[in-house]
């Protein structure tokens, strides 16, 4: 959906894509690369119900974009 692609590509290269343009690539001096791993996650599914768990994973990632947008991050993928 239109929604996921504009979580997935920043609005120029979505823009090129819908319009059938060729998408440059950006060259950008620094940047800053973030992991991040849910600690005892194994452990947490076992003791929640799968809702609780799909709860948890929705308030956890919907404050990551939140973040993302507020600080103009560009984020390129979620798992």
């Amino acid at each position: 959906t239109l929604e996921v692609m504009r979580d997935v590509f920043p609005a120029h290269v979505l823009e090129a894509i819908s319009t059938g343009q060729p998408v440059e690539p950006d060259r950008r001096e620094a940047v800053t690369i973030f992991y991040s791993d849910v600690v005892g996650f194994t452990n947490i599914c076992a003791a929640l119900q799968p809702e609780q768990v799909s709860d948890m994973l929705h308030r956890l990632y919907t404050s990551f974009d939140r973040l993302s947008r507020e600080f103009r991050v560009f984020k390129v993928e979620t798992i």
